[in-house]
């Protein structure tokens, strides 16, 4: 999660002006990622839409997949007891030097989802953000989560949407490219132009039915995205010149009200409730 796909970010990985880029480029690439601050508030952080820090003071909260530590870091000024796991030697490094240089806490360990190492019922709260997808065993971290939460407790997370823009922009790649014509199914060409190894990618009915199927019997669903979605333009050289310009001059309502439907990103909220435990 460097945002740097076209190696643009000048500060060196690992120094506090990295760490402010890569969060300037994620926080300000989706207007659903923003919260107007009420008069009453000083400021408002990002992913308050998703996110209930007010809630979370002094809980016990999971990441799954920190990346560079863009969300940790947020967790950790809220006054969490954090915990942040990952697969990668790299993103431990990061998420730690980052948290290190703003003097904040947080046990951060590398660790496979699929195999957590934690008691039963250890957290009030688990988050991921674009991450179990690419597992190929999604349904075994969603098993873990279910067991490593309070009864009460909270799993936010965000998988690939299938019925999206970008996903017919990738099919349409892909048959342009000759793809179905190779033998490849349209799964797999959804996970050959994506980011990562492998992606995996969910309709709402297939991600509740996945749920139900790993403890969890109640959830909530919605469709968020980032507007670059809206155009199907390359990033970099003159069309990406213009793709910026003409995003610029996009309304954030209108691309919200676009992107709740065909957006690229599924957000769940699931609950462990004591009843159905």
């Amino acid at each position: 999660m460097s945002y740097d796909w076209h190696k643009t970010i000048l500060p060196s990985e690992g120094t506090r002006e990295f760490y402010e880029e890569i969060d300037r480029r994620h926080f300000s690439s989706s207007s659903f990622y923003r919260s107007p601050a009420p008069s009453s508030r000083p400021f408002a952080r990002p992913f308050e839409r998703w996110i209930p820090f007010d809630q979370l003071r002094g809980k016990h909260v999971l990441e799954i997949g920190c990346g560079l530590g863009s969300h940790a870091q947020l967790f950790s000024e809220a006054g969490c007891n954090l915990i942040c796991i990952d697969l990668t030697d790299r993103a431990v490094e990061n998420t730690r030097r980052r948290l290190k240089l703003r003097g904040l806490p947080a046990d951060v360990r590398r660790m496979d989802a699929e195999e957590m190492a934690f008691a039963d019922g250890q957290f009030d709260f688990v988050w991921s953000w674009g991450v179990i997808h690419h597992s190929a065993h999604t349904g075994r971290i969603l098993e873990q989560v279910y067991r490593v939460l309070k009864l009460g407790g909270e799993f936010r997370f965000m998988v690939y949407h299938r019925p999206s823009l970008s996903g017919f922009y990738s099919l349409g790649r892909g048959f342009l490219a000759g793809k179905f014509f190779q033998g490849m199914t349209a799964r797999q060409i959804l996970s050959f132009y994506t980011d990562g190894y492998f992606a995996r990618f969910y309709t709402r009915a297939e991600l509740r039915d996945l749920l139900l199927r790993c403890g969890f019997a109640r959830m909530e669903t919605c469709v968020l995205g980032q507007k670059s979605e809206l155009l199907p333009l390359p990033g970099k050289g003159a069309l990406g010149s213009l793709k910026r310009v003409l995003l610029r001059a996009i309304p954030d309502k209108l691309a919200e009200q676009v992107l709740s439907v065909a957006g690229y990103f599924l957000f769940a909220v699931a609950h462990k409730d004591a009843r159905n435990s």
